[in-house]
Formats: C-alpha cells, structure tokens, sequence
C-alpha cells in the first residue's frame, strides 16, 4: 500500500490581538489576522513495508502533515493518495486500513479498562473474534502488559498507557501506521520495549510506519529513511546514516597517555581545535581523513595504556543541524 504525497500546502488563518481589556476592544472593532504557512508545497512517495521517520523542530509542520494523511485536515492545496484513496474522503475502506497513534493524546477511555476499549473497537472495525483474540494475546505478550490490561487506564503509568494505545492502534492490524511522538515521555526501557515491538510487527505483517519522534535513538533504531521539515518545507528525503555523517562527519578518540605528560611535548596537540586534555586522557572530535595523521603522531608521542574511537551522538549532531539547517542545505 503505498503513499503519494504531491505539492501539500496548508494554510491557518490566525486571530492576533494585544493583551489586556484595551486590546480586547479594539479587536473587536478591528480583527486582525495572520496567515500561517504550516506547509508549503511538500511531496512525498513511501513505499509500501517502509518504517520512515518526519523529523523536524516543535512546530515544523510534522503532525499537520500527518493529520493531513489520514485525513484529519484538508490541505489548501495539493492531494494525497494512499493505496487510490484520497484521505479527508474519509471512506470505510480507507479508514480500515490506517491507524494513528499520538503520544500527546489519549484515545482510550479513561475510567474503564483498556480490555473494554479493545472489545470496542472490535466491533467498530468488525474483527473476526478468532483474529481478535489471537492479535491481542501476541501484542499483550510482546509488550509485556497481559497482567495491566484489566487496570482503569488512569491508573495505569505512562509507559503502560503508550503501550496499550499502540495495541488499540493495531488492533485491526491496519496496513499504515502514524506515530506521533510515541515514545514521549517514556523511560529507557518503554522506548526500548516500543522499538522492538514496531520492528517486529513491521517484519511480520510488512506493515508501513510513518513516525515522527524527538527522540534520535528512535530514528536511529527503526527508520533508514528520514524526511526532514523546517518550517513547513521539506529539507531533505533520504538515508538518515547519511544525513549524519553529511552533517557531522568527525568521530571522537579518546587517548590515555602511559608517560608523564610533563615529559611529553603534546602543546601542537592541544593548540588544535576540537582537542583537549584532562589528566592523562586526550579527547579529539575530528574528520576521518585527519583522524589517522593525528594518531600516528599521538603514537610516536608515547606508548597509549589505552585508546578508543566512538560515533558522535546522533542527538548532537541533529541538535547542531536543527540549530541552523541553512548552513547544511548546501552539504545535502
């Protein structure tokens, strides 16, 4: 099943006023507004079985084109089709066959318990009981929640929430899922447990998933693809490996010197950029193609007792680009 987005735009229009009672009645007299440009002009093609992460800044435009996709907002302009449905048409059909799961918003009932939720939308999607049952005792397992599902939701935590709307979510076993934020909010082992649900159900059942999240450790475990938002337009489409090293290309060393470093000469060392030492330990956050000089004079220095290369965090390096994407558009 796959997805044609082509030339979406959507416009708000914004009621704008001073504070006080002062501006209260001149706004009344004289309403003043703003047009908004949530998003300008975006294309995108997904294909059927792909897990591909939105990214981009707090009001981007990432959950207005998600709600645009499963038809939740009507775009200015543009069209989208999934599978030759046009979304906001909102047909049956349509809406079998998509799901969307927001982590910022709950769409189970809050004082009952999520079994009589899934009970629920059993009948509203008419899933065959022997489906339904077989469907909910794999995810109740592989999330690791069989002994909350009979809890009040309110009284469940938050990592427990998550999981039981994801479930909710997949119930009906639709052919596309939006997540939005998922994992927000959750403690390391809820966003492990999360990923490796959404890995598995996307190997088993070939199920896209369209996911936006600030969390790059999720990026970095499910999407080989990424498309990039900044205000509203689309930055980049493509391998998220690859945007990485584009952005940040350096790996950091670590370097601990056996000898004394009184009776070392390492000042050309330090006077480098993105070189510093502490105590014995030498930290370097350089290019590849510098990283193997500077080692070999690290190693005519003095004899290491030990030394190590590492990636640069993901989260840093996105946290540069989202600083200032301008200064990347050229490399990408």
């Amino acid at each position: 099943m796959s997805i044609q987005v082509n030339n979406i735009s959507k416009e708000f229009k914004i009621f704008k006023r001073e504070a006080g009672l002062k501006g209260a009645v001149k706004s009344f007299f004289n309403r003043k507004y703003e047009i908004f440009h949530a998003l300008k002009s975006i294309s995108l093609d997904i294909n059927e079985g792909e897990i591909i992460g939105i990214l981009g800044e707090n009001g981007a435009g990432k959950t207005t084109l998600i709600k645009a996709m499963v038809g939740l907002l009507h775009p200015t302009s543009g069209s989208i089709f999934i599978d030759g449905f046009s979304p906001w048409e909102r047909k049956n059909n349509f809406l079998k066959t998509v799901s969307i799961v927001m982590g910022q918003k709950n769409q189970l009932w809050w004082d009952i318990p999520a079994s009589e939720s899934f009970l629920l939308n059993q009948k509203i999607y008419q899933i065959p009981e022997k489906q339904f049952k077989s469907t909910l005792d794999e995810m109740l397992d592989l999330l690791d929640v069989r002994d909350k599902v009979n809890v009040q939701v309110r009284r469940l935590s938050l990592g427990e929430r998550m999981k039981m709307e994801i479930i909710s979510a997949l119930l009906h076993r639709p052919k596309i899922v939006f997540l939005d934020e998922p994992t927000i909010g959750l403690d390391v082992t809820s966003q492990s447990r999360i990923r490796e649900f959404i890995t598995k159900h996307n190997e088993q059942y070939g199920t896209t998933f369209l996911l936006t999240s600030h969390y790059m450790n999720d990026i970095q475990a499910l999407c080989k693809r990424v498309f990039i938002i900044h205000k509203g337009e689309g930055l980049y489409d493509g391998d998220f490996e690859t945007l990485v090293k584009k952005i940040n290309p350096k790996r950091r060393l670590q370097f601990e010197f056996s000898s004394n470093l009184k009776s070392l000469n390492v000042e050309k060392l330090i006077n480098k950029p993105n070189v510093s030492i502490n105590d014995q330990c030498l930290t370097a956050e350089l290019p590849d193609n510098e990283m193997m000089d500077f080692l070999n004079q690290l190693f005519e220095l003095d004899t290491p007792a030990s030394f190590s290369f590492e990636e640069l965090p993901v989260e840093e390096t996105m946290k540069s680009f989202f600083a200032n994407p301008e200064k990347f558009i050229s490399k990408l």
